[in-house]
């Protein structure tokens, strides 16, 4: 078996965002979201991924490394798959299983 591809979803718990009058994604910072979005993963790709959830309002070394460039090059939330980002602002389940799709069926190749 392979190593498994690391999906992150990088949110900042903190922030305000703007109001919007259509549907604008997950609310990443919710704790029902995660297992959500978690089991859909794991029933569709089993053990080939492996799920974080970094919140770049919570003091991680991590986070304070990722925050400025994040913040600055990308919109919130973002979507990395493999160390790259896929998405960059609101993304939905569906949106993130069809990248998670695309990078397992472009390493097979």
């Amino acid at each position: 078996m392979s190593k498994p591809i690391r999906v992150t979803i990088i949110y900042n718990s903190k922030s305000k965002s703007e109001e919007c009058d259509a549907y604008c994604g997950v609310d990443w910072a919710s704790p029902e979201a995660a297992t959500v979005v978690s089991q859909r993963v794991k029933e569709r790709f089993g053990d080939r991924i492996q799920m974080e959830y970094l919140d770049l309002s919570e003091p991680n070394r991590l986070a304070v490394k990722l925050k400025p460039a994040i913040e600055r090059e990308s919109l919130l939330p973002s979507l990395v798959i493999g160390g790259r980002t896929r998405i960059s602002g609101q993304f939905d389940i569906r949106h993130l299983l069809d990248a998670i799709e695309v990078e397992i069926e472009t390493k097979a190749r």
